[in-house]
Order: C-alpha cells, then sequence, then structure tokens
C-alpha cells in the first residue's frame, strides 16, 4: 500500500528536493518521435452513456452535463446486457439475470426520456424515445454514437410492474429456472430482422400487437430523423447485440448466463455466427455507411470459446466447440499453441466474418469488439499494474489466465491488444479493434487514475479504433481522461501521433508519447508511477529539433484534481529530469 500520510508530511514540510531525489528509484524513458509512428483514433477516448452506478438518469449520470463537457470525450455507447433486450417500439427491456429476469423501462428510463406511461396499455413510450435520447445527447456533446442493436432472438412485450418492490420477490416477470417450459410466450415478441413486403413498409409508428419487432425499421427510424451515418448527425455505428458468450451457457458457480430466459438453449458457435451475420448484412444493407461492431465478448473466455464459464476445468464448452477448436484457428497451422494464447473463438468469428463478406461482395464487420474487465485488479496493488495485459507480454497477471497447467498462457504474459491485432493479421485484415466495455476500478482511488490513464495509452500505442470506458466518468476516472483530454482545463489535448517511447522498466514506470501533424515540434508525454514512492525519470528525447522548455500537469494521491506542476528541470540536448511523485500520472509538454 502506498504511503500517503508520509507523502503529505513531505509536502507539509517542504523536506528538500534533495531528500526525494534519494529516496527515489530511478527509470529512463525514451523517445523517437521519428519511429512507430501511427494515428490515434480519436474515439478512444469514450464512455458508456448509462453505466452509472448511483441510478442517475440522462444529463445527471457521470456527474452531469457540465462533467462531461469537461472530460471532452470523444464517443459513447449505448449497450449492455439490457439492451440485448430492448424493444425500441414501446421501450420496454428485460434485465435477465441482473434484476430477477424482470421486464421494465430500466434502459429506456435512464437514457432521461422520463417516467413510463402507466395508462396507455403497451405504449409506455413513444417509439424510439430511449435512442433519440442518447443521441440528441451525443450530437450535444459531439460525440460519435454506438448504438447496440438486438440479436438474441427475442425482445419483452410488456413492464409486469411499473413501480415494483425493491426485492425481486413478486416481481419475476418469468419463473427463475431457465427453460422453455418455464417462460410466459405471450410476453415474448419475436425479433426480425428484415420485414417482409407482406408486412407493409417500414414505418415510424410500429405496431405493438403483430407480436414482431423488425430491426431494419428501427434502423430506418434513426435514418429518417437523423439521416445516414455519413451525414452529419447521423448514428454512425452499430454494435451487433452484448456478450453472446453469457446470453446462456453451462451452469457453473457463476450462474448459467444472463439471458437464459429471453434465450432458452444453450448457445452454440453457428448459431452466434448466424444472428451476427443475419443482424450485420440487416445494418449494411439500411445504412452502408454505418460501422458494424462485434461479437462484444464478456472477456477472455469468450475469445477462448464463446462460452463465459470456468469452474476449475475446460470440459464445459459449447455442442459444436469440437468443429472450431481445430486448425487454423488453434496456431494458423505454425504448431504454436500460444499464437493467440488460446484467443480460438475470436479467430473462428473473424474467418467467419471475412468469408460471408466476400461471399456478400462487402464488408460486414467493421471492427471486432470485445470487452475488458481484469481479473487483476482487485485492490490498488494490483490494479496499478493490471492495464499492462493489455499490451506487455513481460506482465504475467497473477489470475486463472495466466496460471500454468489451466491451458490457456501458462505463464505467459496475457498480451491481449498484441495477440488480437495478429488474429485479425490472420484472419480478417483490415478489421479494426474495438474494446467497447472495460473497467479497472478505483474511482475512488488514485490507481483508478494510473489504470485509466495506462489503457488509454495503450489503446493509442496499439491502435485501437474506438473504446467506451464501463463505469462513472468522476472522481480519479475522470482525472485519467482529462490528462488526455484536458489537463489544463483549456481542453487542450494528447496529440494524434503516437510515436515511439520506451520504458527501462514498465513494472515501476510507464511512458507514452505523440506529437501532432498541425504543430510537428512539440513533444507530448504521458509519464505513470505505479509506485508508492517517488521515481526519478530520466527522459531522452531523439528528435529533429532542438526542445528547450517544458511545462507539467498531473494526478497524484493528493487530489482528483489535474494540475499544473513545478521543479522541472533545464532540457539539455533534449533531455531532461524530472521526480514522478508516488502514484502519479504526469503530461509533459515539451517545446522548442
Amino acid at each position: 500500500m502506498r504511503p500517503v500520510n508520509f507523502i503529505k508530511v513531505l509536502a507539509i514540510l517542504s523536506i528538500s528536493t534533495e531528500m526525494s531525489l534519494a529516496m527515489a528509484q530511478n527509470v529512463t524513458f525514451s523517445i523517437n518521435t521519428q519511429a512507430e509512428r501511427k494515428t490515434i483514433s480519436p474515439l478512444i477516448y469514450g464512455f458508456n452513456a448509462y453505466a452509472d452506478g448511483y441510478g442517475r438518469t440522462g444529463w445527471d449520470a457521470h456527474g452531469g452535463k457540465a462533467n462531461l463537457d469537461s472530460l471532452n470525450l470523444t464517443s459513447r455507447r449505448l449497450g449492455g446486457n439490457n439492451m440485448t433486450s430492448y424493444n425500441w417500439e414501446n421501450g420496454v427491456s428485460n434485465s435477465g439475470a441482473d434484476w430477477c429476469h424482470s421486464s421494465n423501462a430500466g434502459v429506456t428510463y435512464a437514457t432521461g426520456a422520463g417516467e413510463p406511461s402507466s395508462t396507455s396499455g403497451l405504449a409506455y413510450y413513444a417509439p424510439g424515445a430511449g435512442i433519440k435520447a442518447f443521441h440528441d445527447q451525443s450530437l450535444a456533446l459531439g460525440t460519435f454514437s454506438l448504438l447496440q442493436l438486438p440479436a438474441a432472438g427475442k425482445l419483452p412485450k410488456d413492464i409486469v410492474n411499473l413501480y415494483p418492490p425493491s426485492s425481486c420477490k413478486g416481481y419475476e416477470l418469468w419463473q427463475s429456472t431457465a427453460g422453455p417450459s418455464n417462460i410466459d410466450v405471450t410476453r415474448w415478441l419475436d425479433i426480425v430482422n428484415d420485414k417482409p413486403a407482406a408486412a407493409g413498409s417500414l414505418s415510424l409508428a410500429p405496431s405493438l400487437s403483430d407480436n414482431v419487432v423488425y430491426i431494419d425499421e428501427e434502423i430506418n427510424f434513426l435514418i429518417k430523423k437523423y439521416g445516414k451515418a455519413s451525414a452529419s448527425k447521423g448514428v454512425k455505428g452499430y454494435e451487433l447485440d452484448n456478450e453472446p458468450d453469457l446470453w446462456h451457457v453451462w451452469p457453473s458457480s457463476q450462474g448459467a448466463g444472463t439471458h437464459e430466459n429471453l434465450y432458452p438453449n444453450l448457445t452454440t458457435i453457428s448459431d452466434v455466427m448466424q444472428k451476427n451475420l443475419a443482424l450485420a448484412k440487416t445494418v449494411k444493407r439500411m445504412d452502408s455507411s454505418a460501422q458494424t461492431f462485434g461479437p462484444a465478448l464478456s472477456g477472455y473466455l469468450g475469445l477462448f470459446s464463446l462460452w463465459a464459464v470456468w469452474d476449475g476445468s475446460q470440459s464445459h464448452q459449447p455442442a459444436d466447440w469440437n468443429q472450431y477448436s481445430v486448425e487454423p484457428y488453434l496456431s494458423k497451422n505454425t504448431g504454436d499453441r500460444y499464437r493467440y494464447n488460446g484467443m480460438t473463438f475470436a479467430n473462428v468469428y473473424l474467418d467467419t466474418m471475412r468469408k460471408a463478406s466476400a461471399s456478400a461482395g462487402k464488408r460486414l464487420l467493421d471492427a471486432f469488439s470485445f470487452h475488458f474487465y481484469s481479473q487483476a485488479s482487485y485492490d490498488p496493488a494490483n490494479r496499478v499494474q493490471a492495464a499492462r495485459s493489455l499490451w506487455d507480454s513481460s506482465y504475467v497477471e497473477p489470475s486463472w489466465i495466466t496460471q500454468g497447467g489451466n491451458g490457456f498462457t501458462d505463464g505467459r504474459g496475457l498480451e491481449i491488444l498484441p495477440k488480437l491485432k495478429q488474429s485479425i493479421a490472420d484472419f480478417y485484415p483490415g478489421t479494426k479493434l474495438a474494446v467497447t466495455e472495460y473497467d479497472f476500478g478505483g474511482r475512488d482511488d488514485v490507481s483508478g487514475a494510473i489504470a485509466q490513464a495506462d489503457a488509454l495509452g495503450a489503446f493509442g500505442q496499439q491502435g485501437v479504433h474506438l473504446a467506451t470506458y464501463f463505469g462513472d466518468v468522476e472522481a480519479y476516472i475522470a482525472a485519467g481522461f482529462k490528462i488526455f483530454r484536458n489537463y489544463d482545463g483549456n481542453k487542450s489535448v494528447f496529440p494524434e501521433v503516437s510515436v515511439k517511447a520506451v520504458s527501462t522498466n514498465n513494472g515501476n514506470g510507464t511512458v507514452y508519447a505523440a506529437v501532432s501533424a498541425a504543430d510537428p515540434n512539440t513533444v507530448h508525454l504521458i509519464a505513470i508511477n505505479r509506485l508508492s514512492t517517488p521515481l526519478n525519470a530520466s527522459l531522452q528525447i531523439a528528435h529533429p529539433v532542438a526542445l528547450n522548455s517544458v511545462q507539467a500537469w498531473g494526478v497524484d494521491a493528493s487530489s482528483q484534481a489535474v494540475t499544473m506542476r513545478a521543479g522541472l528541470s533545464a532540457i539539455k540536448q533534449n533531455q531532461f529530469s524530472y521526480t514522478l511523485p508516488a502514484l502519479s500520472v504526469m503530461h509533459f509538454v515539451v517545446k522548442p
């Protein structure tokens, strides 16, 4: 644990810089602005719109509009377990295992669309009220909208109780045991992606009594309201449902899945692929300029075999797993079982999408999406290291994924982004990479800012296309974003061209670097100190012009605010040194 009180005493007594330097460990950060140059996607600085842990709705979520404006973020996603069951026609969604398998107005209400009607029969909201509220707010914030569409196959028809008791008892819409015999079929509606001609033209006021929800009608609603994705106000991207690896899996100590009543049969790879392909074709038919994201897997086990279930063995897998747990998906016929660190289903998904796209004569998948909830961020000491599993081959997280004998990485680093980029190169070149949910915790601890900043730096350096944080974007999490997007309070940002940046010890401290095409001579550095003691950093910059001045902003355990810092040494031959405060993230701006 970090010695917070000791740091405060040092600050109060103003003990000399020389003493701090003597106590600090050392690290060298080497930057070369002409090497490993790549464009950072602006969409990595995003969040999930209503992943709010306090029950707040609309603009009040994430601390309100003023806080969101100050974060200067770039993308928003409306997605999650409840969106798997979101009925756009009347605003009803089903909570699945998250809340007693109840049908309610959770999604629509959370977007800020208001209270549901209790007097209009099935018309709890006007069609599309929730998705309209979501996208209107994206437009007000100037962000990219990624909207999740349902694919699992069923949607709820109505709400049992608009004002349920706090406990689940008396509020279950269906019995708690999964299986077709336990479902009240009169309260489920079928999803049909493409409305047949016999059913009439696409309507902006769909029937609530035809027992069907048409997905092309939902997309048409958005196009009529905002234009296609290519238009200035159009919805830019659609995600092909959410976490199919949790729809309904083999029962374990973690339960049978999130939607075992909505989706009563155990998931198979072939069914998930068919549903994703069918939905992708509908999206591209309706709006060829819209980006498609999928399959939004919940984490490593989904990437491994589709099923997010681990009970100490690999014996429980989809019924058709043996058809896919073969070459070329295992190692691309190289014999290297760690080529993808076991993320076999990712390869199956990419290859199947590639083949279907070739047959369709157009790309059906624009971005491979997955979720990352670290298995090793359960306390501050582990949290400050946890984001390294995204990128650092030398970091072996203390979790069941890396444990020897489990058949996953067997003592190797997870290195999830480089391994997935290898999958894309091997099975569907040109596909982008998206992390549509992630969270390391630490909202009220400086370790949260460190993990958040490390993730954002890695997303830029590794070429991720879009990333949307899932949680409250406040306190230290907000600081992790601001260090990149509003470090000086004037919405100045970490620039868009990533360059080579190397640390001599990533376990102690990591560095990210970038320059701007508009101002190529100014160098921006994000330096992270993971230690609970100061870290004496030597920063060495290979750059075409002489650098003469440096300013710094940072966040540490003393405050959740990002503040300007003093104590910078002179720059000589494009080198300078700085003692990074314990548990801190610093943004240096180095100019000629």
